[in-house]
């Protein structure tokens, strides 16, 4: 009780010293563009504002965050088609949505036998902490989500209604360094974030490394090599080449593992 007093108390000074920036910023209407030019140029940030943009980008369904087959899709908003053809020729359509604050609201998976799979998102919004998940339904499994907030205000944990969890970890400057994906079924997953990107993974006994490319022009960084590793040892590396558009999405990926092809991705980006 007392933990939850002093989270109230914390969030409605927040809330007091920065109206200006609530208004602006802090709303169920602001774009993921406004949010993301505010926290890159203002200085200093309203302490408001970090959080709710914080808690934005760390859903696990935003872009920022969500990968499909590794590569992730560096915050983007609107419609994406995506085709993946495969080492043997064989092709996988498969579609992504997200909002104008960059979460994703529906995605379209073709398996390999051809048969579509489709999720829905939606989100739960408080003018304080922000936006969070609140439930992902498909044709046959509808989940419910539960966010967990800490001290500061930052979302510490996500429950799902089928016994799933994602711990996420900051360091002093509220930034994200872990991540914990515990699944309903399945191995546990611990992502380690550096600067806003993953790391490491550490997943039932396997260690992967990632390794980035820097592209100067839009200032993000683009995946080019994933290592797995064992007793310090390289076991298997796979590789990325990549085309970018100027807003710094990814609209070609070839991706071998070990010298060897597996797949290519192209991507179509609207609004």
């Amino acid at each position: 009780m007392m933990k939850r007093i002093i989270l109230m108390a914390l969030m409605t000074m927040m809330a007091i010293g920065a109206v200006k920036g609530q208004n602006t910023y802090c709303s169920e209407q602001v774009t993921l563009e406004d949010l993301a030019a505010y926290i890159d140029t203002m200085r200093p940030v309203d302490p408001h504002v970090k959080l709710f943009y914080a808690n934005l980008v760390n859903n696990p369904t935003h872009s920022y965050r969500i990968e499909h087959l590794d590569v992730g899709f560096n915050g983007c908003t609107g419609h994406v088609d995506e085709q993946v053809v495969m080492a043997d020729g064989s092709k996988r359509d498969n579609a992504f949505t997200f909002n104008q604050q960059g979460l994703l609201t529906q995605s379209v998976i073709q398996g390999n036998k051809g048969n579509k799979t489709v999720v829905n998102y939606t989100y739960s919004y408080d003018p304080v902490m922000g936006f969070s998940i609140k439930q992902s339904k498909s044709k046959n499994v509808t989940i419910n989500y539960a966010p967990i907030y800490g001290d500061h205000g930052r979302r510490e944990s996500i429950k799902g209604s089928n016994g799933s969890r994602q711990d996420y970890t900051y360091n002093e400057n509220g930034h994200l360094t872990k991540l914990v994906i515990t699944p309903a079924k399945g191995d546990k997953r611990t992502l380690l974030y550096q600067d806003g990107y993953v790391v490491r993974e550490e997943t039932g006994g396997r260690v992967l490394r990632y390794h980035y490319d820097f592209d100067t022009a839009t200032g993000k960084k683009f995946l080019i090599s994933i290592e797995e590793m064992k007793d310090g040892k390289v076991l298997h590396t796979r590789a990325f080449d990549y085309d970018i558009d100027t807003h710094g999405r990814y609209t070609r990926v070839s991706i071998a593992l070990d010298g060897k092809p597996q797949m290519t991705i192209t991507r179509r980006y609207g609004k």
